[in-house]
């Protein structure tokens, strides 16, 4: 039962993001994987994870997608409308291990143009204030930092943190100060910004430590000779990614072993992902494989005998 509420949520949202005017790729099933699926309108890429409880969504999905997204500069979300049979709130932006998390209801005004504005916090529920926005109206009126803070009833380094943006308000206060200053003053949640990457030493140490299968290790040291930022991902249809900075060349490369009927449909979802997030797909293996879609194939020698980026794009 839980499997079928599941897929229905998982397809309700693939059909919210193409009535929106989204590309959708195709569903993600080969292989457990961090994301059901990838989607791009204009400048905007998410990965998507759906599930109906939040609890089902475990850390290891979140470490896949931030690793996806810290090589392809892309968004995540997780779509949920209960934490462990208690109700999330429309219209609030929740967080699962740093991703964001928000009501199938939430998604749907999301997408159609209605952004949300509260964020909801173990500490409670709270608002971004546009700091220049209060500061030019406060100036406006000719009010003192301590005059606005004694008539919302909230302290003088409250109000000098939201001015600067340094700490967020609580949804009370936030209202207050829009009815003393007669304009509104809440920030709405852009949840389709891309988190900025980590430092590329923990990124690369990373991947050494994870890239346990020798071709895989041999692929990351080559494509890092070229410049490019590669990261090996866990749970998804391919097995790394990586972008070139210069170039803005995006590839994703998966590992094969043998061709049966789970790797066709895995090399189904990485072309259509491909499609999705604009790079280049291609199969990486130390064996020839008999491959009938239109795909890369490389062998593994024939990576570590490129000696430029360039040479190694004339191989995608």
């Amino acid at each position: 039962m839980e499997n079928v509420e599941r897929a229905e949520a998982v397809k309700a949202a693939e059909a919210t993001l193409h009535e929106a005017g989204f590309k959708v790729s195709q569903r993600c099933t080969s292989r457990p994987s961090c994301f059901d699926f990838a989607a791009r309108k204009e400048d905007i890429t998410v990965f998507l994870k759906v599930s109906p409880d939040i609890r089902d969504i475990g850390p290891n999905d979140a470490w896949g997608l931030k690793t996806i997204s810290e090589c392809l500069s892309c968004s995540l979300l997780f779509i949920s409308d209960i934490n462990d049979e208690k109700p999330l709130r429309d219209d609030t932006v929740y967080s699962r291990y740093g991703i964001y998390t928000i009501t199938t209801k939430t998604f749907e005004d999301i997408v159609r143009g209605s952004l949300p504005l509260i964020e909801a916090t173990p500490g409670g529920y709270y608002v971004r204030i546009d700091g220049n926005k209060l500061r030019e109206r406060r100036h406006e009126l000719g009010l003192s930092i301590g005059k606005i803070a004694e008539m919302a009833g909230i302290s003088r380094s409250s109000l000098y943190s939201y001015e600067r943006e340094i700490t967020r308000a609580s949804v009370s206060a936030a209202y207050r100060l829009e009815q003393i200053l007669g304009v509104p003053l809440v920030k709405t949640i852009n949840i389709f910004k891309p988190d900025p990457p980590k430092t590329e030493t923990r990124r690369l140490f990373n991947n050494f430590m994870k890239a346990r299968n020798r071709l895989l290790h041999s692929v990351i040291k080559k494509l890092s000779q070229f410049n490019l930022k590669v990261s090996i991902v866990n749970r998804a249809p391919f097995d790394f990614a990586a972008f070139c900075p210069e170039t803005r060349l995006k590839i994703i490369g998966g590992l094969f072993k043998r061709q049966d009927k789970r790797s066709k449909m895995r090399i189904e979802e990485i072309i259509s992902l491909s499609s999705i997030i604009d790079a280049k797909p291609f199969l990486l293996s130390d064996r020839r494989i008999a491959i009938s879609h239109n795909i890369s194939f490389i062998d593994h020698n024939e990576i570590t005998k490129t000696s430029s980026l360039e040479e190694l794009t004339s191989l995608l």
